[in-house]
């Protein structure tokens, strides 16, 4: 068994801080995608992190969001304690994952 994709976790924030209007806290989104997905999470990515202690899954789901305020889809921190939160563009990227929503035209 494997680890879930960087890029799974990426759909799965996309669809839950739309969900969530668009921004939620680090917890809030974390505890809505466990709700939502997680039955897709393997053994492994329930496993504790080895330098922090932190579940793997949600430490990976961090990391891809770091990747996504790089790429433009999420706000990223100004202070501490902001929401994690879509841009624009991330707006665009939620509305191409749902259905009826996205895509081309």
């Amino acid at each position: 068994m494997q680890l879930t994709p960087h890029e799974v976790f990426g759909r799965w924030l996309l669809m839950t801080l739309g969900e969530m209007g668009g921004a939620g806290s680090k917890q809030a989104v974390l505890r809505r995608i466990e709700e939502r997905y997680g039955s897709q999470l393997t053994d492994i990515d329930h496993l504790p992190q080895p330098s922090n202690g932190e579940v793997k899954w949600e430490n990976r789901t961090a990391w891809q969001r770091n990747r996504m305020v790089k790429a433009g889809l999420l706000k990223p921190y100004e202070r501490r304690g902001d929401p994690w939160a879509l841009t624009e563009a991330g707006w665009a990227a939620h509305r191409a994952l749902v259905p009826g929503q996205g895509g081309s035209s």
